[in-house]
């Protein structure tokens, strides 16, 4: 049903319609105006001083010292996000700038958004129609009677506001703000970003967005240039600064300690803690002294450091480690000063001392205990006379290494005989070997025959004994024949390989084939080359230990030993059986010699079934390597070449 009304009931409810929209959109945030936006640099100010308190602090790790403070960045900062635009469709406060966004943001008070920016005021209940505004000034008015947002001391990038500070300082620093139309929100961002320096100042130091008050406790001795960053409503502020911390006060040195033989090496902290160290492992455990023996030396390098394990003294690339003083407490040891940054202790005689280094004003000492006798493997061994090791194929073997001279655990490793890391893997047909770390026993299995030299090494105390080893692999019992056939005087590369009864044809470019005989023209002669064989297709001989004989009188058969095989020359034209023959087995080859005068193309046999093809490179030094190789004599040639090498 339609009614009418008054004009007065209309403008009434397009009021309150109005007022409803205005306060849901301040509900929602819509019309939020603060955002952080660059500014140009301003007039430089001088020097202000923090305000800092003494605070107990312990000792993290840093160049040339101990560590017991975690000094790792913390996660990355939150991130302001960017105001909406106002409901009423004006433009909204510019966005900040991906590189000024605030670094290690605390969590937002109530009035916050909860993303780190700060938010517009809520929008108030508009009056009723009922109540008079005897407010006369204008929004644009309001706004422009309020002073400006900024910093006392004008700094710029320039010409930063310098702060200083002591390792081991509680450092507490207010920045104000003055001006603006809402109420003052502070920021820290880096130089140029988010991040300030390596990301310990945000470990160290935070910032109180209400009150603007920076502090923390000041732990490396660095400089931190960085930007607090104030806002209120739309404006902005900046204010640069530059925080240099100093070392404390010395509290000891501490030094490397490395062997003249590079097998032991120790870190002196500078509580004189000693860390026994090892390659690629860093700090193994802590030792109550550094062992030697009569002869060697060690060489010592350190510095000063605070409780922060911060550099104390002064020096750079020109003086990485300023002038310091070893002594000893036993008179005897050498002790000669490098210009590289170091000193370096030879010993003498046997017995504990203690070695103290001097740098900066303070000191720190450790025991040194020197022994007389040398570490070493009670069978004496060189590169050149190593320790004999023998082994058969397909057998285990197992040998002990002991040592004498020992002082303290002795462990083993095993390395190549250039002095590298041990890898079986390395060489397909070498060894499976390992010794036992703590027993130092060699044990393992190898199925190929041949000489295999490497090293046993052992190290206790700071010392390290070698024992060069040379294991020899026997072959295993005779199993069996590798045997191989070759015509010499046709073209392309022609083969045969025999294993048992059967007789495999190989051509290049063609599938090998069964055949039941090797077809020879009368008075050709063919190549047999034969070895006797283990299980594993290691020789067991050498050809010329075979008996090679035919079952026609007739048949020429002569040693090459050239080519150690054998030729056998066929005058009659028959069915010919050759046979090898070693120790108890023998293995017979047979022949189809065809008459001279028979067709062409009738030399090669194929009444017999077809083997698949075996892909083998024909490249080599032996013509007949690709039928060797597709019948299993590769290993004939592999182990005849390793034999007579």
């Amino acid at each position: 049903m339609h009614q009418s009304c008054t004009a007065g009931f209309r403008r009434s409810a397009a009021v309150g319609a109005a007022v409803a929209i205005v306060a849901a959109s301040s509900a929602f945030g819509i019309g939020a105006t603060a955002a952080v936006a660059d500014d140009g640099p301003t007039a430089s100010t001088p020097t202000t001083t923090i305000t800092t308190g003494s605070s107990t602090s312990t000792s993290s790790e840093q160049p040339g010292g101990a560590a017991s403070v975690d000094t790792a960045a913390p996660a990355d900062e939150t991130v302001i996000t960017p105001p909406a635009a106002p409901a009423d469709g004006s433009a909204a406060a510019p966005a900040p700038d991906p590189s000024d966004t605030p670094a290690a943001t605390p969590t937002p008070p109530a009035s916050d958004t909860g993303t780190g920016a700060p938010t517009a005021p809520a929008a108030t209940e508009a009056p009723s129609t009922r109540t008079t505004n005897t407010d006369t000034t204008t929004p644009d008015a309001q706004a422009a009677a309020a002073p400006a947002l900024a910093f006392p001391e004008g700094t710029s990038a320039a010409a930063p506001l310098a702060l200083t500070a002591t390792a081991g300082d509680t450092v507490s620093r207010t920045f104000t703000a003055t001006g603006g139309s809402e109420p003052v929100r502070y920021w820290v961002l880096g130089k140029t970003g988010t991040t300030v320096g390596d990301g310990s100042f945000a470990h160290d130091f935070s910032l109180d967005q209400a009150t603007g008050v920076l502090s923390g406790t000041a732990r490396i001795a660095q400089t931190y240039s960085f930007r607090i960053v104030a806002t209120s409503g739309s404006e902005r502020a900046t204010e640069y600064v530059q925080l240099t911390v100093k070392p404390g006060a010395p509290v000891g040195v501490t030094y490397s300690v490395s062997s003249s033989d590079n097998v032991g090496m120790w870190q002196v902290e500078a509580d004189g803690v000693v860390w026994e160290q090892a390659i690629g492992q860093g700090r193994v455990r802590i030792v109550p002294d550094v062992p030697a023996v009569t002869g060697s030396s060690l060489t010592l390098a350190g510095l000063a450091i605070d409780a922060f394990s911060n550099r104390t003294t002064p020096g750079g690339d020109d003086d990485p480690y300023p002038r310091s003083i070893a002594t000893s407490t036993v008179a005897s040891d050498r002790i000669v000063w490098s210009d590289t940054g170091s000193n370096t202790v030879t010993f003498t005689e046997p017995g504990t001392r203690t070695i103290t280094v001097a740098e900066g004003g303070v000191s720190t000492s450790f025991t040194a205990v020197v022994t007389a006798q040398q570490l070493a493997f009670e069978d004496g061994s060189s590169a050149d006379h190593p320790i004999a090791v023998g082994a058969t194929a397909g057998e285990p073997f197992t040998r002990p290494f002991p040592v004498s001279g020992a002082a303290e655990e002795v462990r083993y490793e095993l390395r190549s005989a250039g002095g590298q890391p041990f890898d079986d893997s390395s060489a397909p047909d070498g060894p499976e070997v390992s010794v036992d770390p703590t027993t130092g026993v060699l044990t393992g299995t190898a199925t190929t025959a041949g000489s295999f030299p490497f090293e046993v090494v052992a190290t206790s105390g700071g010392q390290e004994a070698v024992a060069h080893v040379e294991l020899t692999v026997s072959p295993a019992a005779f199993a069996g024949f590798t045997v191989g056939v070759m015509a010499t005087d046709r073209t392309g590369s022609e083969s045969w390989g025999v294993d048992g009864d059967t007789v495999t044809h190989f051509v290049d470019g063609a599938e090998p084939e069964r055949v039941d005989a090797i077809p020879v023209r009368q008075g050709d002669r063919m190549l047999v080359l034969a070895v006797p064989i283990d299980a594993y297709g290691n020789a067991v001989a050498d050809h010329d230990d075979l008996t090679i004989t035919s079952d026609v009188a007739t048949d020429r058969i002569a040693y090459d030993p050239d080519t150690a095989a054998t030729w056998v020359t066929f005058e009659h034209a028959s069915p010919h059986i050759v046979t090898v023959a070693y120790q108890d087995r023998t293995q017979a080859i047979p022949f189809a010699v065809q008459p001279v005068a028979a067709p062409a193309g009738s030399t090669t046999n194929t009444s017999s079934g077809r083997l698949a093809y075996t892909g083998a490179d024909t490249s080599g030094p032996l013509a007949w390597a690709l039928g060797l190789l597709a019948a299993g004599g590769g290993l004939l040639v592999h182990r005849l070449r390793r034999r007579r090498a």
